[in-house]
């Protein structure tokens, strides 16, 4: 099955940002976390998450009012230009 050109490749740190964000709620009820650690890692991983699903809606909108996606230049090391 292809792939449609709006959808994204899937990033493997969004995946172990919602990791993390589980994990931190569930083993912060078993397991003894310190406040700071649990604070840092889990607001990083909540803003990561959000931040990255707020590029895609804006993405999405983008291609919905009409506008291009900007073309991607054939420089920086590609071979097949």
């Amino acid at each position: 099955m292809a792939s449609t050109p709006t959808s994204t490749p899937r990033n493997p740190l969004l995946t172990l940002s919602y990791l993390t964000i589980i994990s931190l709620w569930v083993g912060a009820q078993t397991v003894p976390i310190p406040y700071v650690i649990n604070l840092m890692v889990l607001v990083t991983a909540i803003l990561y998450a959000a931040c990255h699903g707020s590029l895609a809606l804006r993405e999405e909108q983008a291609l919905a009012r009409g506008e291009k996606p900007p073309k991607e230049d054939k420089k920086d090391g590609d071979k097949d230009a």
